[in-house]
This record gives C-alpha cells, structure tokens and sequence, in this order.
C-alpha cells in the first residue's frame, strides 16, 4: 500500500512539474505573439508565471511532505526541510527585490511570508541537526 501511494505522490508531483513548464512556455510564447495585450496590464506579463511557480512549488513541499510521512524516516525529513528552507529562501531574495523594483508600492508579503517559512524550515533542520 504505501509503495503504491509512493508512486501516486510520484505521478502528481511530474504532473505538477509538466503542467508549470508548459503553461510558463505558452505564457512566454503569448508574449512574444502579442506583447500589446500585456501593455495594458497594470502588472508585467511574468507575473503569471510567477504565481504558478509558487501554487507549483507548495504543492511540491506538500507532496513531498507526505512522502516523508509515509517513509517515516527522520533523516530524509531532515533533508527535505534543508531543501524547502533553500527554496524559500530563494523566493525570500526574489520577493525582496520584487518590492525594491516597484519602489514598495506592493505588498511586503512577497518577501515576509517566503521568510516566515525559511526560518521555519531551517528551525527544523537545525533542532534536529543536535539531535
């Protein structure tokens, strides 16, 4: 039973993973075909993409979350909140300079919410590292 949820967990998180690259590529194709319809917008033409990575990138960490709880093994738990606090930490960064490029006239949370998890994730790596 839990190899065969292991390989459902496997087939979502290719899916997720197929399903960002293919809608970045349409969006950046879109751009390329029509760059006007994006003149419009208030927001520039990547921030859809943006948006899916992250909705790609929780739904990653939940899979891979569950994978871990179903292994039930402490070490690659450990492991996986190393790699989601780097990952995190990378959309911190991103989120920082996103909010200096629009001179903070967006929402901070761009940047807070990624590092509220980052410290949560190296927390975690970091008790169990004494362990």
């Amino acid at each position: 039973m839990k190899k065969k949820l292991q390989q459902i967990l496997n087939i979502i998180m290719g899916s997720v993973v197929g399903v960002f690259i293919g809608l970045a590529l349409y969006r950046y194709w879109h751009f390329q075909k029509y760059p006007e319809l994006y003149m419009i917008q208030s927001a520039p033409w990547y921030i859809g993409i943006i948006v899916q990575g992250l909705s790609a990138l929780i739904l990653l960490a939940i899979c891979i979350i569950l994978k871990v709880i179903l292994t039930e093994n402490m070490k690659l738990f450990k492991k996986v909140a190393l790699i989601l606090g780097v990952v995190f930490l990378t959309l911190t960064i991103i989120g920082v300079f996103y909010v200096i490029d629009n001179r903070g006239e967006v929402n901070a949370g761009y940047a807070v919410i990624p590092g509220l998890w980052t410290m949560i994730c190296f927390g975690y790596y970091r008790s169990k590292k004494q362990d």
